[in-house]
């Protein structure tokens, strides 16, 4: 017999009461950090032989509005190369010209293009050179405040500076911060599409191997995720237009293609890596079809009116200002990583930020709904790098990477939250795209109870050198019986990670990433495309190219289908264990911890297909 309305009420609102009461702040506590691993050389060695700066060519696609910002029409790059060599890139032994990935900026490349120069110079006594290059749009970032708190001599200060400076009226060198842009302040945008970004590729290689037959000999292009559709871009492009003159396809410009965790196949293969980004353009631009001309078209106008946003904006959840946040975080974990973070509390809480807090901090449907939420735990600066960017806590796998597990109170497993999140409007399709694995933890214990919240205790953080060795691999609770991670599957170093999120004058957040990218992706392999400047003409070059492809394990699962071409010049190493940003990041000189399979493999690949 089914309960009556009134009594099936009755028994929803004292289940919703009892589960507003339901906290248990008690859990296994995960054991003391072990000893770290002395690398085998430091950043000084490191610095000693390597020079980094930020530079900038003249673009060749110039964009042309009133309202576009000075420097925005240059294109920007980190260019590390070893001290003594020659400033002309022309004598170099070889070249690599690197594009990020989506929502990333240069420095997803800061750690291991260092690293690379590095171990070609004093391992191989080769003076290489490494380019990450910057989308245009990272010339929109307001870093003043993030600079000036990176020269601070305190957290405090830095502190200070980041949360006056952005959410104050402190002025920085006599300027104050605009505050963050939205896509109606930036109607430029729109033209900044695949066209722009392939022709600034262009940009950099002509610049610093003017001489196509030399780069053709010694240069070579790819890139991370989104980064490896632009490498596939490149390669197939031509740039002037004509498919009778072959100098100037991208593919007769490089001597070979490197892709990590992404593909580097043609655009017009449905199962290529083109696959992987529609279901974000979906998402964002709510199921507009873009598989036709009038399609196309239409996307672009609705953009264009502002009905459709210009860059990644998802009302009440991502933003700009959420983007920007991990370079504040990064900067003062960098600074004081075991100092309890006071950062999250002191910034205004947009509705930006409130819902991503509840959201990627959550055990399950009744804390997403009750909470204690983020602000009521105390977390270590280190540790809420951890929580936004490490694969057992972050739950978008594009963001993840294996920087250690959280310590210092009782921490639990999370319910599935791939299936909680297929229940909330705009992220479902996201969710199911972008998730990391089920088996993820969170902190759970945020006071003793719920009137005394904040009074939990200080969250810290292992790092991956910290979970175990050889001798005792797992990390577990204190008393052995539950299991969190192992020593394989962690293998970046915090110190590594954060330097990379804010130093120098660029940062690994990318805070307009343009969506005119993604639809232009979707135009690639379409009979329309040139007409709206895709010059993607020759997607056959692609598969003559020397490639070699870095797939993460516990990534995206991409790369797979490039090595099922047959007689095609193809290299795949599978990275078992590895999430997304792992192949960037794990770490080269701490062998008893973990055997880096990118960059001596990389460097053999180089330097096998350099011609003489």
């Amino acid at each position: 017999m089914l309960p009556r309305r009134s009594e099936l009420a009755s028994a929803l609102l004292l289940l919703s009461a009892t589960l507003a009461g339901c906290y248990d702040p008690t859990g296994p506590i995960p054991e003391q950090r072990k000893p770290g691993v002395a690398p085998l050389w430091t950043d000084a060695d490191v610095e000693a032989v390597v020079q980094v700066t930020y530079e900038s060519v003249p673009a060749t696609f110039v964009i042309d509005h009133p309202a576009l910002p000075a420097g925005c029409n240059d294109v920007r790059f980190l260019r590390f190369k070893t001290r003594d060599s020659s400033d002309d890139a022309a004598q170099s032994d070889a070249a690599m010209l690197l594009v990020p990935g989506v929502l990333e900026g240069a420095n997803g490349f800061e750690y291991i293009g260092r690293q690379l120069v590095y171990m070609a110079k004093v391992q191989r006594d080769k003076n290489i050179e490494v380019w990450a290059m910057d989308r245009r749009s990272n010339c929109l970032e307001d870093l003043r405040g993030m600079q000036a708190a990176e020269q601070a001599a305190t957290v405090a200060a830095a502190e200070d500076l980041i949360v006056g400076y952005y959410y104050g009226d402190l002025a920085i060198d006599g300027e104050a911060f605009a505050g963050f842009r939205s896509s109606r302040d930036m109607p430029y945008l729109i033209d900044f599409g695949m066209q722009q970004t392939t022709e600034d590729m262009y940009a950099i290689i002509r610049a610093m191997v003017p001489d196509s037959a030399v780069s053709r000999k010694k240069v070579f292009v790819g890139g991370h995720s989104l980064g490896g559709v632009h490498t596939s871009m490149f390669l197939s492009w031509d740039l002037d237009g004509d498919p009778s003159t072959t100098d100037d396809i991208g593919a007769n410009r490089v001597a070979g293609a490197i892709g990590f965790d992404t593909d580097i196949s043609p655009l017009s293969n449905p199962a290529a890596v083109i696959s992987t980004y529609a279901p974000l353009a979906d998402v964002i631009l709510a199921d507009t079809p873009v598989h036709s001309d009038a399609g196309y078209r239409n996307v672009l106008r609705l953009m264009r009116n502002g009905v459709l946003p210009k860059n990644i904006d998802i009302p009440a959840l991502f933003s700009a200002e959420a983007i920007a946040l991990p370079e504040a975080v990064g900067l003062l974990a960098t600074k004081a990583p075991d100092q309890e973070s006071q950062v999250i509390h002191r910034i205004p809480k947009s509705p930006e930020l409130k819902s991503l807090f509840r959201f990627f901090h959550t055990r399950d449907g009744n804390n997403f709904a009750y909470g204690p939420h983020l602000e009521s735990f105390r977390y270590t600066n280190a540790a809420q790098v951890g929580l936004m960017f490490d694969d057992d806590f972050s739950i978008l796998s594009f963001l993840q990477t294996s920087i250690g597990h959280l310590n210092g109170g009782a921490v639990v497993k999370k319910s599935p939250l791939v299936q909680f999140g297929r229940s909330i409007p705009l992220l479902k399709d996201l969710i199911a795209a972008f998730s990391g694995p089920d088996q993820q933890f969170i902190a759970a214990d945020a006071g003793p109870n719920r009137a005394r919240l904040g009074q939990g205790p200080l969250y810290g953080w292992a790092n991956a050198d910290e979970i175990g060795d050889a001798d005792d691999p797992d990390y577990t609770d204190v008393t052995g019986r539950f299991k969190y991670t192992d020593v394989q599957d962690e293998m970046v170093r915090m110190e590594d990670f954060t330097r990379a999120l804010h130093v120098g004058e660029t940062n690994l957040t990318e805070w307009y990433f343009p969506l005119r990218i993604l639809i232009d992706i979707l135009a690639a392999g379409k009979s329309y495309g040139p007409a709206y400047g895709i010059k993607a003409l020759h997607p056959g070059k692609i598969l003559e190219v020397p490639t070699i492809i870095f797939a993460a394990g516990d990534g995206l699962a991409l790369g797979r289908q490039g090595a099922a071409i047959p007689g095609r010049p193809f290299q795949l190493i599978v990275l078992p264990g590895q999430a997304h940003l792992d192949p960037l990041f794990a770490s080269v000189n701490t062998p008893p911890l973990h055997r880096n399979e990118v960059a001596d493999n990389l460097l053999d690949f180089v330097f096998a297909n350099v011609q003489d």
